[in-house]
């Protein structure tokens, strides 16, 4: 079957025609809800179910870190996990390691981006073409042609969570450059996610390499530090001196020590937090420090040259309940415009918006309340309509350099005022969601989606009608923020920072389709299978937050699933034609919802209702009402755990031999003879490794099936402190033994897991909190660090194997998805792989220089060949040097003719 484009109008009907939105009714969550599944049904929340819904997203990601005996996330664990990742061996490193033949090749998506937080222009590029932006989990990338094309700049050996970047603004000094890393407000982050920071980090070569500063380091995922969480970092435009705002701190680095300007009086008392800053042209620094931060220091603060001397200058005007951010106009630097959160919960009545306007004039030395002024449509929509910004999370505002009146704002959604004087209107939408009433994403003008939940403006400052945006969808440009209605521009291409959740790859044979559910941004479908150009542009088909994914081939049936948070699952033809919700009556499921389609066996689902499992076998057929209730942990396993990941044995199904595993929250492991037939959980056997923790919030996060011998389970665990990696090579006997293999993966958080098996070889695949790691035999050796060019120290979320073809799909929570070819692919054993040539530098960048015994002619061609053994490029040699900067990241194979004969060597691009 031939698989159609997805048409706009099929594309429009999926998010919003299937089940109209009503007014006046919320979604699901805070984000946004482009699927009908994302419609909630019931009535509206109250202020704290709320914040027990924003609470959820925090704990799925905390719950799989803290130590189940101390509750926390240790300094110490997070230490060791990062020096072993460090310390770990790679394939360049172990002579003769497994991974000597496997390939990995980026998916994308190249054309979605991820949370940013940070965005700059190059003012030393005369075209306005050089931009470097900060994605929060994905790093730092530099683009030099208007983001038609991003390189990551930031290394693969870091952890780098970028939350503000910042160019020196003196005459002579434009190649230096600082990023400051920790996001306090925002994902899992308050709870002590993935997203702390390790300091400040200083380039000198105008955004190309970067080393921490030391006098800021801290320690990952430690909050022991203020440099922990840093907001906002400046340079005095007259000093040099370096300005940071951070958790409850105004600091300033006068080049040998950090002295600080303002602070609390109890160190680390508000966390989070997030404070801001701005300095004039004059050097008079601007600070604000957070509502609810200690009475003697939260407000509004300016020093006349930012060393001493601070004035608080919101006294008598206004208390800000919560974070605050400054933005000076350009145009006139006395005016000083102040958003903040004012502590309400944005309803109808009134209207009530959940921040304050407010302009500071230090000329006169008053303020002036805008905020009568700010968004209302109508739409009454929670995160929608009136003005929401997720107490804080999602704050910005703007001036237009050349008026003064001219504001930009951002919350959940992207507005505009040109004239704030006007009393007559309110601000108007330019981004975020379609409308005041309906949860789509915003495509007015252009046609291209604007992602909600905005972090950043900055103006072109030689075409002031030139505006960008980060957001958590990434980096957007409009080429006039004048008209009347704002089209925006993609710029993420190749800015591969999409978080992923759980990624499924077409269990087909040499099909690269691809599918995966992101952190706020819906579910995604790469590969030429859907009609799309190339293997890394993919298409979203699904909004709110993506969660479990399922690519089902049942006889000539071809289906995808895919859902939303809080338990909502759908069933999509993978033609896009056919779509049905198919949420099993009365169930719930985790924040993630969690389900499992057998790979093998096509009509085989299981869902994870929180402790209750329901399973159809007619998946392609099931309604809400014909799921079979298998009972629950409580009742019919006698624990307490909710199901957290499943796994079924490989190849076709058998009665007699095949088996469920199912994995908890408390750390329980069971297994489920013949489920197809078996009509309640009662009947599994505990499987649990001896030693394994059954403490609350042990997560079981990887339970992975040999695809040939089904006695070979590889099982893993999330949380620090506890034993995380087991394996068992006698899992069809009723009480399985299992070895502990951690090995030298002991500190690690440990996501996801997989076994291949590759020429009659076996490897093991687990993903961590700190890259991809395998070894062909986790009983005596260690395990190695897979990708380092490519995946580096990404979090590694999901991991989906296709034997047929020896495919690994790999999804990263920050730089997107990758895919692994094992084995000498298709093409590549008919290359003579000779030792009579050599390349370097390898793994390269750019060029690779040839170097031979053999009579090469300098006009002969050359064959550049991928791992498929397609030719991607060919040429004639030119000075025994090649550029091959064109090429994606992965392996390659280039063939030369030599005294009469091929020859092959093998290259990595990174």
């Amino acid at each position: 079957m031939k698989i159609k484009i997805i048409s706009s109008i099929l594309f429009l009907a999926l998010l919003v025609f299937l089940i109209p939105i009503p007014k006046n009714q919320e979604q699901v969550g805070e984000d946004e809800g482009k699927t009908a599944l994302t419609k909630e049904k019931g009535k509206k929340k109250t202020k704290e179910e709320r914040a027990l819904f924003s609470e959820a997203r925090l704990l799925h990601e905390f719950n799989r870190q803290a130590n189940p005996v101390t509750g926390t996330i240790s300094k110490l664990d997070k230490q060791e996990e990062f020096q072993q990742a460090r310390l770990a061996e790679t394939k360049y490193t172990r002579q003769n390691s497994n991974d000597a033949n496997i390939s990995y090749n980026s998916r994308g998506p190249s054309n979605f981006g991820g949370r940013t937080r940070s965005l700059v222009i190059d003012r030393s590029d005369p075209t306005e073409n050089t931009l470097i932006a900060g994605a929060v989990s994905g790093g730092v990338f530099r683009t030099t042609n208007g983001g038609e094309s991003w390189d990551k700049v930031s290394s693969n050996d870091e952890i780098h969570s970028v939350t503000t970047i910042i160019q020196d603004p003196r005459v002579g000094f434009e190649d230096v450059w600082y990023y400051g890393s920790g996001e306090s407000i925002g994902n899992s982050a308050t709870l002590g996610s993935a997203y702390r920071g390790q300091g400040i980090w200083k380039s000198i070569d105008g955004g190309l390499n970067w080393e921490q500063m030391p006098s800021t380091a801290s320690v990952q995922e430690e909050y022991d530090s203020p440099f922990d969480y840093i907001t906002r970092i400046a340079i005095h435009p007259i000093t040099g001196e370096l300005y940071a705002a951070m958790i409850d701190e105004i600091a300033r680095f006068d080049g040998d020590e950090w002295q600080t300007e303002i602070a609390n009086p109890i160190p680390l008392a508000n966390w989070p937090a997030m404070p801001d800053l701005v300095i004039s042209d004059t050097g008079r620094v601007y600070a604000s420090l957070p509502g609810q931060s200690d009475p003697s220091v939260e407000g509004i603060w300016s020093s006349p040259n930012g060393v001493g001397n601070w004035t608080r200058i919101n006294d008598g005007f206004f208390i800000p309940q919560g974070r605050a951010v400054l933005a000076l106009a350009p145009s006139n630097q006395n005016k000083l415009y102040t958003l903040f959160v004012n502590g309400n919960i944005a309803n109808c009545t009134g209207p009530i918006q959940e921040a304050d306007l407010w302009l500071w004039d230090q000329s006169n030395q008053t303020y002036t309340d805008y905020t009568s002024v700010l968004p209302y449509e109508g739409g009454c929509l929670a995160g929608n309509d009136p003005f929401s910004v997720q107490t804080g999370y999602d704050l910005c505002v703007a001036v237009k350099p050349d008026n003064e009146n001219f504001v930009i704002i951002g919350g959940t959604n992207a507005y505009k005022k040109e004239d704030i004087n006007d009393n007559s209107s309110r601000f108007s939408r330019i981004g975020g969601y379609q409308s005041s009433s309906v949860y789509v994403i915003y495509n007015q003008g252009t046609g291209v989606e604007h992602h909600p939940d905005l972090h950043h403006f900055i103006f072109s400052p030689q075409n002031n009608n030139v505006l960008y945006s980060a957001s958590d969808g990434g980096v957007h440009r409009t080429d006039d923020v004048t008209a009347t209605t704002v089209g925006w521009e993609n710029l993420n291409n190749n800015y591969q920072t999409y978080q992923y959740y759980h990624v499924a790859i077409d269990p087909l044979s040499d099909s690269d389709a691809v599918i995966g559910g992101a952190q706020d941004n819906g579910t995604t479908a790469g590969g030429s299978f859907f009609n799309l150009p190339d293997e890394t542009t993919h298409e979203r088909f699904s909004g709110g937050d993506g969660v479990a994914v399922g690519f089902s081939r049942y006889q000539s049936d071809c289906y995808l699933f895919f859902g939303v948070q809080l338990g909502r699952v759908g069933r999509l033809t993978c033609d896009f034609d056919q779509f049905v919700e198919i949420t099993p009556n009365g169930a719930t499921s985790q924040f993630v919802t969690y389900y499992y389609s057998d790979p093998d066996n096509g009509n085989a689902l299981y869902y994870a209702g929180n402790r209750t499992l329901y399973k159809t076998t007619e998946s392609s057929n099931v309604t809400p009402a014909t799921w079979v209730d298998m009972g629950s942990t409580w009742v019919d396993l006698g624990v307490v755990d909710t199901f957290q990941t499943f796994s079924t044995t490989r190849g076709s199904y058998d009665p007699a031999s095949s088996f469920l595993l199912m994995g908890g929250s408390n750390g329980s492991i069971f297994k489920l003879n013949d489920p197809w037939n078996a009509t309640n959980i009662s009947a599994s056997i505990n499987i649990t490794p001896p030693t394994a923790s059954l403490l609350a919030n042990t997560i079981v996060t990887g339970l992975a099936h040999h695809p040939t011998n089904k006695d070979i389970v590889l099982a893993t665990y999330a949380n620090y402190g506890i034993e995380n990696i087991f394996l068992t090579q006698n899992a069809t006997s009723s009480a399985p033994t299992w070895t502990l293999v951690e090995r030298n993966l002991a500190p690690h958080s440990v996501r996801s897991a997989a076994i291949a098996e590759v020429d009659g070889e076996t490897i093991y695949f687990v993903g961590t909190a700190r890259g991809l790691y395998s070894t062909t035999d986790p009983l005596t050796e260690d395990w190695i660090r897979e990708a380092p060019d490519q995946i580096g120290f990404a979090l590694i979320s999901s991991l989906a194997y296709r034997p047929s073809d020896n495919h690994l799909l790999i999804g990263t929570h920050g730089n997107g998805m990758y895919e692994a070819i094992l084995g000498d692919p298709l093409g590549i054993n008919e290359f003579n792989l000779s030792e009579n040539i050599s390349v370097y530098p390898n793994p390269t960048a750019r060029d690779l220089n040839i170097q031979t015994s053999l009579n090469i002619e300098l006009s002969n061609n050359y064959w550049i060949r991928n791992s498929l053994g397609q030719t991607i490029s060919k040429g004639q040699l030119n000075n025994n040097k090649i550029d091959v900067s064109s090429l994606q990241s992965g392996l390659y194979f280039i063939q030369l003719e030599a005294d009469s004969q091929s020859i092959v060597k093998r290259f990595i691009k990174k």
